[in-house]
């Protein structure tokens, strides 16, 4: 029964880690760069003079809003708009994406050929592999998600001291999708964990006993009554 609590536990870990990875990669609020005033900029053939604008940076959207102006969020036009770390940040999020997912969809098959936590039944063997494997890869959508936030919150940061970067803005801060990416890691970390111990301590508990094995093995002790019985005629003979 404990290992089905546990079970249960590194699945909701894991599927709030999933959702929050699809919102993630799907916010277009990874980078914020808010204008100074008097500066202009090309929209569309038209020029926005002596505003400030605020403009939010994603992986797939980029979004404008000047004051007392309705936010606009367009695709990008071209790569060659996305800073490296964007780019890179889209590979590593769709990855982990499809990482976690397919960790779900395992673990939920895992769960399923519990059996109520029985003993070494007939699927323990694949109820340990589909959750090994949950929790690996988990544990992987977790290096996947923290290799683009922490390389695009450095170039944030350096670039907020950038000269070159930074002229005509008034500051460059972090995005709500860089904050949200941090209890996205803890969630798919702790899925991983949960559903790797799991594994590893449920095929050493009474989880998985090894007397059922013992019997199904067919090992059986040779009983005494049976030498006594083949020793008898010959002392009746003597």
């Amino acid at each position: 029964m404990i290992c089905c609590l546990i079970h249960i536990l590194g699945i909701l870990f894991g599927a709030i880690g999933m959702i929050l990875t699809w919102i993630v990669t799907l916010m277009p609020y990874w980078r914020l760069v808010v204008l100074a005033e008097n500066n202009g900029l090309v929209i569309e053939g038209g020029r926005i003079d002596g505003e400030w604008i605020s403009r939010w940076d994603g992986l797939w959207l980029t979004c404008l809003k000047q004051f007392r102006i309705n936010m606009e969020c367009n695709n990008y036009g071209s790569m060659v708009s996305l800073t490296a770390d964007l780019k890179a940040a889209r590979i590593f999020m769709s990855f982990a994406v499809a990482m976690s997912l397919l960790a779900f969809i395992f673990s939920i098959i895992g769960i399923i050929l519990i059996q109520c936590c029985g003993g070494c039944n007939d699927g323990g063997r694949e109820r340990h592999c589909f959750t090994l494997t949950a929790g690996l890869l988990y544990l992987l959508s977790t290096i996947l998600v923290l290799i683009p936030v922490i390389w695009t919150t450095i170039n944030i940061a350096q670039r907020s001291y950038d000269a070159s970067f930074t002229r005509g803005a008034v500051r460059i801060e972090i995005g709500q999708a860089l904050l949200l990416a941090w209890p996205n890691i803890a969630f798919l970390l702790l899925g991983g964990l949960v559903l790797t111990f799991l594994c590893c301590w449920c095929s050493l508990s009474s989880c998985c006993s090894r007397d059922p094995c013992i019997k199904q093995a067919g090992c059986k002790p040779i009983p005494v009554k049976e030498e006594r019985e083949s020793c008898s005629p010959r002392m009746e003979y003597l």
